[in-house]
């Protein structure tokens, strides 16, 4: 059940925080927390996490973004501090077991502890407090509605996202693993198949529907996207795709994300049109 918060907490987007409440800061291909103090060793290393393996996530506003959320989300749901235990840990055996602490190991130990029971709890209590949005998206097509409860999943797969990215992209530095976006995707599809909607079916059947309309304008230049191995399929799940990858991290409680979505996908559908001339 999810339980009432207390009387005066601010809202995410419009917080303020003091000196005091930051413990997740940020420079140019890091973020950095007292995972040393927090473990209580004396290894400055442990602090930083290397974010530059994927590109998209090493911008300054994603960097603020992330650090943004994750301090609101200690500062106010999680006061135990959870999370940065959990987190200390895993980057204690990412950076002292090399070799033996592998991507297995690492893919369990987030599903088990960052994306764990207790921390999905706050994580809802928490959007639940910050959620304003009123969606009433009607089509006559049951997998293209989005309402209120469709959003709410979609923030809170979104903070949880920001929860695994230092840990993957430090990970993904530590091993030189080359195509970082499967290796995210992995780890954002335990997310994904957190909740009980499915998400990603209808953020695809969305797609879709976009992607066949630009199949029925444009038939006779699609046709000839066979022999390069593309269809509306394939061009449907590259959007999908950079949806999970490159938006939902940055969904904020004051956009539309439904809206977002739908823009990123058009977008998505106008550079194919282009590309077909």
């Amino acid at each position: 059940m999810i339980q009432p918060v207390r009387f005066g907490i601010p809202k995410m987007e419009t917080w303020k925080p003091d000196k005091k409440d930051i413990m997740f800061t940020n420079a140019k291909n890091i973020i950095c927390a007292p995972i040393k103090e927090t473990l209580n060793l004396d290894d400055e290393s442990l602090n930083f996490f290397v974010i530059r393996p994927k590109k998209s996530y090493n911008s300054q506003d994603l960097r603020d973004h992330l650090c943004h959320v994750v301090n609101y989300f200690e500062r106010y749901f999680d006061l135990d501090r959870e999370l940065l235990v959990c987190m200390s840990r895993i980057k204690y055996m990412i950076d002292n077991f090399k070799g033996t602490y592998n991507y297995d190991n690492l893919v369990r130990d987030i599903g088990l502890y960052i994306l764990g029971p207790s921390i999905k709890q706050k994580v809802i209590i928490l959007c639940e407090y910050n959620y304003e949005l009123d969606l009433k998206y009607k089509n006559i097509q049951a997998p293209l509605q989005y309402d209120n409860c469709h959003a709410k999943q979609l923030l809170e797969m979104s903070i949880l996202m920001n929860f695994t990215i230092p840990l993957i992209t430090h990970f993904a530095h530590k091993n030189r693993i080359q195509d970082i976006d499967e290796f995210i995707l992995d780890v954002y599809d335990i997310i994904l198949n957190m909740f009980p909607a499915n998400m990603f079916s209808k953020l695809y059947e969305t797609s879709y529907s976009n992607v066949s309309k630009s199949e029925y304008k444009n038939s006779v230049l699609w046709d000839k996207q066979d022999i390069r191995g593309k269809d509306t399929v394939t061009h449907s799940q590259d959007s999908v795709n950079n949806i999970i990858l490159n938006i939902m991290p940055k969904y904020a409680f004051d956009r539309n994300i439904v809206a977002l979505n739908y823009t990123s996908i058009a977008k998505n559908t106008s550079k194919l049109d282009c590309s077909l001339v």
